[in-house]
């Protein structure tokens, strides 16, 4: 077909080379999970801003072309080849109908598309609703599409930064005192008879086996561990991970840090005992290895008691999440709550922030939680997968909403295993940082502290604003099993809340009342009950100064009532009642120098005072250009509110703006980058070099720090003037983690459903979403982390 009149005008518009650091959207669409091979019409690449669209059921190709006019994209559509097409590469070594399964390597590997999907490529025009064969277009469109198609994605981008773990040296690995060991065996553990999982200490050459795996076959009676707590010998090194051809890839760990480490100069230090790493062959999984495995294979009884597979199920709310590899934990949470009632009433009927006010969604917390939701819940992507050989569902990429969420923290922009609870908190404090408190409001209630001095009967109590709760466990080991691991009896979630509330004596108590050191007495309560009340049960311990997981079977029943440790309305005389709220406000100062010389142009004071607090109190260009765009605001002379809402936003450190500005930038474009970019250089300056005519101003709807503080504040008191008692919960939703350490392993979660009419239990392990039977419901007792309940008089089955 000739191509149309509007193809060749695009030529003016679209550039021919894609520079290394710009952004190309290339894996899904930017407003849904469509992607090139989930629908009819596969994905469309803006040939002008390189951001993806779909033509699916919400159309948003048409979308960004009604927004901004641009209209030429490169279409792609994957199908998935008959399996007798298949190439062998894409099978599993044991010859079943099975893709591979992910390499489980610190370092990403290239997949051949190819062998698994017939590919076709167009133009698209918006226009004419009609595409085109790429070898019909002009030479400068074939040049950019190609240079689309060899450029990394997005995702891709991501995921190696991700990779790319900072393992350094520690104070230990860099200054060993080596000593001779005239009795060197490198082929056996010193203490057993074990001659795999082995560790040689570096500081005198003893080889220790190395703790056992949960989830592998790999054994291990921890005696290099041992080897460490008897000597005071902290690093070692894993024998069977030494390889010539990656020097680099070796597992090392200094226990005293409790981490992996580098070695300096580990060359010189291995001949000491006769090791020649140049010559070492790799015979052993490293580490991350080892927790890829487990993490990607691991079932959670998928099966019933008679053998049976568990009964996938699709629909909506019935979505899955793919595994990047160590992600179960975010895959879990986001599920748990993505179930519940409030988060699903706070995005229904929600649309993106207009294109002219936010040019790149992938930057947006909003915009991801509301892809997220609409990913999980409409139900479109709740089908059959075509790639794993079985019912599962291939599952929507978190790739992008895990990137933003996690960016700019130490942990959680890696691809490490993570804390799921650990995670839970900080998305709940990211979400309220970026939003404002609204989403996770109906979680928020108010702990009571109450603090009695025994000698005066006198003291007072305040009121915590808080979104979870952490239950210490009843432990009590009455045994251990034939690997010596320790047996706990069963505790139930109810004692520990007893526990919680339970009267609590403070020695070295200093009263402020009658003055005397003695002793008081601590009592916690529930002065509100929230709609959703998240419960964390800590199975972390420690046994040699080290954190380690108990596995204490928890009975919770489906239904609590803690109405019994509300905060009694009228408190014993003498008890004080402290609101906590006694910080005062600052007032601010505009910077003087940029004061004088803005009114000195002609400005009224208030208004440049007003221009100084909204552009970081530092430029006066900047504080000029804001004076400009809002001379015209109505609310331009109202008086300067230093704890409310009016910042834009909450302003970039300066020294992290004197960097962006010293590459060339403005100072204006620089605040705007670091904050669209929460903070990092580096992609702050990608989205500068991809945005080059971007005029610097912010439009944004994220609240200020004062403005967030402001709406806690007000949730408080509005707490405090009702008078809640009653405490009945359903449970909804249990995160369950396999493993030793919360670090490492496996999480899952279990969501109670109304399916078809009657509530069942349904297991999210990942992108597989299959109905419960009685005997999976066992691992909510033996493996249950976060418990989820919802208010009876709020709980609407989903």
């Amino acid at each position: 077909m000739t191509i149309c009149q509007h193809i060749p005008e695009l030529e003016s518009s679209i550039r021919s080379d894609i520079s290394p650091g710009t952004r190309v959207y290339k894996d899904d669409c930017m407003y849904c999970f469509d992607t090139a091979a989930n629908n009819d019409t596969g994905l469309d690449i803006c040939l002008t801003c390189l951001q993806s669209f779909s033509r699916g059921a919400l159309n948003h190709t048409s979308k960004h072309q009604k927004d901004v006019q641009h209209y030429g994209f490169y279409n792609v559509k994957k199908t998935l080849k008959a399996r007798s097409q298949h190439s062998p590469r894409s099978y599993s070594e044991s010859g079943d109908d099975h893709p591979s399964p992910k390499y489980a390597k610190l370092e990403v590997k290239e997949t051949k598309e190819e062998d698994i999907y017939d590919i076709r490529e167009s133009i698209y025009c918006g226009k004419c609703e009609l595409t085109f064969s790429i070898s019909e277009c002009p030479t400068k469109l074939q040049v950019l599409v190609e240079n689309i198609k060899s450029s990394n994605s997005s995702s891709k981008s991501d995921e190696i930064k991700a990779w790319e773990q900072e393992i350094t040296p520690c104070e230990h690995s860099v200054d060993i005192q080596q000593q001779d060991n005239p009795e060197l065996n490198l082929s056996q553990c010193s203490l057993c008879d074990l001659k795999e999982n082995l560790w040689i200490c570096l500081t005198c050459g003893t080889t220790g086996c190395g703790r056992k795996q949960f989830g592998s076959t790999l054994n291990g009676n921890s005696h290099a561990l041992k080897h460490y707590e008897n000597t005071g010998h902290s690093v070692a090194i894993k024998l069977g991970s030494l390889s010539a051809d990656q020097e680099d890839s070796y597992d090392c760990y200094c226990y005293k840090c409790n981490d992996e480490v580098k070695v300096v100069d580990l060359q010189d230090k291995l001949i000491k005992y006769g090791i020649d790493i140049s010559r070492a062959v790799k015979t052993e999984k490293n580490l991350i290895e080892l927790n890829l495995d487990q993490n990607l294979n691991w079932q959670f009884n998928l099966e019933d008691s008679s053998g049976e597979k568990l009964k996938p199920i699709y629909g909506r709310g019935f979505t899955g999440i793919k595994n990047l590899g160590n992600t179960c934990y975010l895959n879990s949470v986001v599920q748990a709550l993505y179930s519940l009632t409030p988060y699903q009433a706070y995005f229904k009927d929600k649309d993106f922030p207009d294109y002219s006010l936010l040019k790149d969604p992938s930057t947006d917390i909003f915009s991801q939680l509301l892809k997220m939701n609409d990913g999980l819940n409409s139900g479109r992507y709740s089908k059959p997968g075509n790639l794993k050989g079985d019912d599962y569902q291939d599952g929507i990429n978190p790739s992008p909403f895990k990137y933003l969420i996690g960016q700019g923290h130490a942990e959680f922009q890696t691809q490490k295993q993570q804390d799921a609870f650990e995670f839970l908190l900080y998305l709940l404090d990211k979400v309220d940082k970026e939003l404002g408190a609204a989403l996770n409001e109906q979680l928020k209630f108010l702990l009571s502290d109450q603090i009695v001095c025994t000698s005066c009967q006198k003291g007072k109590i305040t009121h915590n604003l808080v979104d979870n709760l952490s239950l210490q466990l009843e432990s009590e080991i009455i045994g251990v099993d034939s690997e010596q691991k320790k047996i706990y009896k069963e505790t139930d979630l109810s004692k520990s809340f007893a526990t919680y509330c339970s009267p609590e004596d403070i020695s070295g108590y200093q009263c402020d009342n009658c003055n005397a050191h003695t002793t008081a007495v601590k009592t916690q309560s529930f002065r509100s009950f929230p709609d959703v009340l998240i419960v964390n049960a800590n199975r972390i311990q420690l046994e040699n100064w080290v954190p380690v997981k108990t596995d204490i079977p928890v009975s919770v029943p489906e239904s609590i009532d803690i109405s019994k440790y509300a905060t009694p309305l009228h408190l014993p005389e003498g008890i004080v009642e402290q609101s906590g709220d006694e910080e005062e406000k600052e007032d601010f100062v505009p910077n003087t120098e940029c004061l004088v010389m803005l009114t000195s142009m002609g400005f009224p004071e208030s208004r440049c005072a007003k221009a100084l607090y909204n552009t970081g109190n530092s430029n006066t260009e900047d504080a000029v250009n804001w004076l400009f765009a809002h001379n015209d605001d109505p609310d331009i002379d109202d008086p300067i509110d230093a704890a409310g809402s009016s910042s834009a936003t909450d302003e970039p450190p300066a020294d992290l703006v004197e960097n962006v500005v010293a590459m060339g930038f403005s100072s204006q474009l620089a605040n705007k980058a670091l904050i669209l970019n929460s903070l990092d250089i580096s992609a702050a300056v990608e989205w500068l070099f991809a945005n080059p005519d971007d005029d610097g101003v912010l439009h944004s709807d994220k609240p200020t720090a004062s403005s967030v503080k402001n709406q806690l504040r007000d949730i408080k008191i509005s707490l405090l003037q009702k008078q809640d008692t009653e405490g009945r919960y359903t449970l909804k939703a249990v995160v369950c983690h396999k493993g030793t350490s919360t670090h490492t392993g496996h999480y899952v979660v279990f969501i109670r459903k109304m399916v078809d009419g009657q509530p069942r239990w349904v297991l999210f392990n990942d992108e597989k979403i299959v109905l419960c039977a009685d005997t999976s419901l066992d691992d909510i007792v033996k493996n249950g982390y976060i418990y989820v309940f919802e208010k009876n008089d709020s709980a609407e089955m989903n």
